[in-house]
């Protein structure tokens, strides 16, 4: 590998490695943790539901809560179907069910909006003001389509998986049983095809921005290199740690946050990593039509007239004539508060 093509990594890495720092996406992290606490039982119902016509409720359901066990332990899975079961025995229509379908609605779509929002910041966009109102009914259509688009790369894994297991007891059972290896290799790549895809989207459709999908596709890559990586650490320190025996009740809710603040981590690393690419290599980022792009900066007290001391003004800011007029306006609002 050329000595430029390594500078220009490590360049890369450092730069990402900066803004996810200056970005505060440990805090983001923990926001989206929060909201997914709450947000995770309804997602899995609208999953089920969507996907269960296709492979039946109990196939599906199985599969998930056999993906959650792998990954949280089985007391967080355990807690998390139960949660869900919960949800699902309301049966009776009234008025209490129509607030609590509308509040796991918000629910659900509330751990997207928190993404969309973190992701905005990251790739310094936020949307326009004046479309307070109608950007909000459709930041949560957004979501909801998310959650959707999650069932339906559900079904794709699913249906995927039927094929790869009913193609290798076929081939095993006629070839050598080195074959079961290479199916299990398959296997792996048709699911790290669909996160860099889910990656993908979410990058692409999520945030208020443009970005073209060369650049998409480079940062999804990454992430899911990241997130395959990340999931088998983090697996192995939730397997090892004792974390529920020192919570106690509340261990189970404690793991799932946990995994969920270090897989915010690499998705946000994800898309600090496609903005600074974009921005070097490839065609930038912009702000969507109805979006505007702004600036973080950090201007020290009393160097500017927005921050001047009141009573500071000097003539190098405002001029002699206007910084005594200042000096008048801050004595007359003094008096004023004095009188209050």
């Amino acid at each position: 590998m050329p000595r430029q093509t390594l500078k220009n990594i490590w360049c890369l890495l450092k730069e990402t490695s900066l803004e996810f720092i200056e970005n505060n996406s440990f805090q983001k992290g923990a926001a989206l943790a929060y909201y997914t606490i709450f947000a995770l039982p309804p997602i899995l119902l609208i999953i089920i539901n969507a996907t269960g016509y296709f492979f039946g409720e109990q196939a599906v359901s199985g599969e998930i809560y056999y993906q959650i066990r792998e990954t949280v332990g089985s007391e967080a899975a355990f807690a998390v179907q139960r949660m869900v079961e919960s949800i699902n025995d309301i049966t009776s229509f009234n008025l209490a069910t129509v607030v609590i379908v509308v509040t796991l609605f918000i629910a659900a779509t509330g751990v997207f909006v928190s993404l969309q929002d973190s992701l905005n910041e990251v790739w310094y966009v936020r949307p326009a003001p004046k479309r307070g109102y109608v950007k909000l009914i459709l930041d949560r259509f957004l979501s909801f389509a998310m959650i959707l688009a999650i069932a339906i790369l559900l079904i794709v894994s699913l249906l995927a998986n039927t094929i790869l297991v009913a193609v290798g007891d076929f081939l095993e059972a006629r070839l050598a049983g080195w074959i079961v290896y290479i199916m299990r290799g398959v296997n792996l790549v048709s699911g790290f095809v669909l996160m860099t895809f889910m990656f993908g989207c979410i990058y692409r459709f999520l945030p208020d921005a443009k970005i073209k999908w060369r650049d998409v596709w480079v940062g999804a890559l990454v992430t899911s290199a990241l997130f395959a990586i990340g999931r088998e650490i983090i697996g192995l320190y939730l397997g090892t740690s004792n974390i529920t025996s020192i919570y106690g009740a509340a261990g189970s809710v404690i793991v799932i946050l946990l995994w969920v603040f270090y897989t915010s981590q690499i998705i946000f690393f994800g898309a600090v990593f496609t903005f600074v690419y974009s921005r070097k290599y490839g065609f930038n980022i912009y702000p969507a039509e109805y979006a505007v792009r702004f600036i973080r900066q950090e201007i020290e007290v009393g160097h500017t007239a927005v921050n001047a001391e009141p009573g500071k003004f000097t003539k190098d800011i405002y001029g002699e004539e206007e910084a005594k007029e200042a000096a008048k306006s801050d004595e007359h609002d003094k008096s004023m508060g004095e009188g209050i």
